[in-house]
């Protein structure tokens, strides 16, 4: 049982969902370098830790995909989300003065949609995987 298995599917698709996973964290971390350096410098020092976040989970993210490490991407995923999630807000907060960047605004928004998703996904599988463990370690004592 793995949560980079998509069980049921040709083994194509579950590895063209890995690679795009993987993509997908990369261009987070390209938001986030990006952001560092283009952001405007009278910007304070929270909005550096943001797009901060953005790239060092994001890196974080990509790289435990890559290596098929479930737990620490979804615990860096807390923190990628946490830092996409204040970045989109003000992004939000922005398209209200300036109805051009509302489309900007809602693709951020569904990108955090899509981590708040594989966020859930990865939680069932931790729940079932020590649900698991402990039905084992049940039985082995019963034994």
């Amino acid at each position: 049982m793995s949560p980079f298995i998509v069980h049921g599917y040709p083994r194509w698709a579950e590895v063209t969902v890995w690679i795009l996973r993987v993509s997908s964290y990369a261009f987070c971390t390209l938001t986030g370098l990006g952001a560092i350096l283009f952001t405007p410098t009278s910007l304070k020092a929270e909005a550096y830790a943001i797009v901060g976040s953005m790239l060092v989970f994001g890196l974080v993210c990509m790289l435990a995909t890559a290596w098929k490490r479930y737990v620490i991407e979804w615990v860096a995923l807390f923190f990628l989300t946490a830092g996409t999630s204040m970045y989109v807000a003000s992004v939000w907060v922005s398209a209200v003065g300036n109805t051009k960047v509302i489309a900007g605004a809602s693709i951020f928004t569904v990108l955090v949609l899509l981590m708040l998703i594989r966020i859930v996904d990865l939680t069932v599988f931790w729940q079932k995987t020590v649900r698991a463990v402990k039905l084992q370690g049940a039985i082995e004592h019963a034994d």
